[in-house]
């Protein structure tokens, strides 16, 4: 893919995903629906997932949880996701499926059989009932009470498990004793007692096509990756959608181009985007936004950990990480190459809107001063 072409798709992409162009609700609620599902398995890295696109701050994200207008939950590639409350139920419904049969081995490796799991679900829905809430620790507490063993990554498997098949989801985060934030468990029946129904033939339709206005252009493969679902009943969902989606040819690559997807910002500014977000995992093919010796140091060892990275004219231009001081944020910044006086003063924007969500002063500090 030349140069140009990366720059055309990256550019449309970061407008599609409400970082370059404001989405039509920059809310947390907005941001989740329009996005249709945001990464969220680092609880940092999804909370500025959200941050970075609306502009407030950690206490407004805290208030739409509490607020029962998002969670977190697992509802599709086993993996952690904000989705608007809502949509919970029906998401999981129609993607947990493969995941689920992908971790039979795990739970037969360690001794989670059915009954162990029914049993544990019973007894959460018992804990919770009437509006409980419960965190890992306090979910392990249960099981150990009741005589199943909790150790190890069982709990884990088991919350995991739960979640997926609708029972549970994660409801208020709560700040522990030391100032760290814990997610806790609730019942999803009684956290959203008005789920959203889509019908069944429409369901996959309806999350595909937000999926689409937000990511694209896309390809199939991208498609099937993101909700984690076979090429045929994806190819029939978008199918569905008629001639609300076009494809779009760039190079020797076929894309898929949502009617209502944004154009390009005339202005783009220096980002500062978590290493978990949709910018790099809502996309299977990735050489738009990283060469492939660039994406060997986003994502070291190609074991699913993602680096921060600084984006600049459309493109991936360094790593960050959040240093540690007690007095403030440090952003320690790692360049591929010598970063321009406008980018750098792009990417002190950038830190400051970082440091205004977690309500405190950040500074940059470069890789080798």
């Amino acid at each position: 893919m030349s140069l140009a072409d990366r720059r055309r798709l990256a550019t449309r992409r970061l407008a599609a995903l409400g970082l370059t162009r404001p989405l039509a609700d920059p809310t947390p609620l907005g941001v989740t629906r329009a996005l249709g599902a945001l990464q969220a398995q680092d609880l940092a890295s999804g909370l500025w997932s959200i941050g970075v696109r609306t502009g407030g701050t950690l206490e407004d994200v805290l208030a739409a949880i509490d607020r029962r207008e998002i969670v977190r939950t697992w509802p599709m590639r086993g993996t952690l996701h904000w989705v608007p409350a809502a949509d919970a139920a029906w998401m999981c419904r129609l993607l947990a499926g493969p995941a689920i049969r992908a971790a039979a081995p795990i739970h037969a490796a360690t001794g989670l059989d059915a009954g162990t799991v029914a049993r544990s679900g019973d007894l959460w829905a018992a804990h919770l009932a009437g509006g409980g809430r419960m965190s890992r620790a306090q979910a392990a507490e249960v099981l150990t009470r009741h005589g199943i063993d909790a150790s190890g990554q069982r709990t884990y498997h088991l919350l995991v498990r739960h979640a997926q098949e609708g029972l549970l989801c994660q409801g208020p985060i709560r700040r522990t004793a030391t100032g760290t934030l814990e997610p806790t468990f609730v019942l999803l029946a009684e956290w959203v007692p008005q789920p959203h129904r889509p019908a069944d033939e429409s369901a996959l339709s309806e999350l595909l096509e937000r999926y689409l206005r937000s990511h694209g252009p896309v390809t199939e493969r991208d498609l099937a990756g993101w909700c984690g679902q076979p090429l045929r009943p994806v190819r029939a969902a978008v199918a569905a959608l008629g001639d609300r989606v076009r494809q779009h040819e760039m190079g020797d690559t076929a894309y898929l181009v949502h009617e209502a997807a944004p154009q390009p910002a005339p202005r783009e500014p220096v980002l500062l985007l978590p290493g978990f977000d949709e910018w790099l995992l809502g996309y299977k093919d990735r050489r738009a936004q990283l060469t492939a010796e660039q994406e060997r140091v986003v994502v070291p060892g190609g074991n699913g950990m993602f680096r921060g990275t600084v984006v600049a004219g459309g493109l991936v231009v360094a790593t960050w990480r959040r240093g540690s001081s007690t007095r403030e944020l440090v952003v320690r910044v790692d360049p591929f190459a010598v970063l321009s006086a406008r980018t750098r003063a792009g990417l002190e924007r950038a830190v400051a809107a970082y440091g205004r969500f977690w309500g405190r002063r950040a500074r940059v500090e470069y890789a080798g001063g």
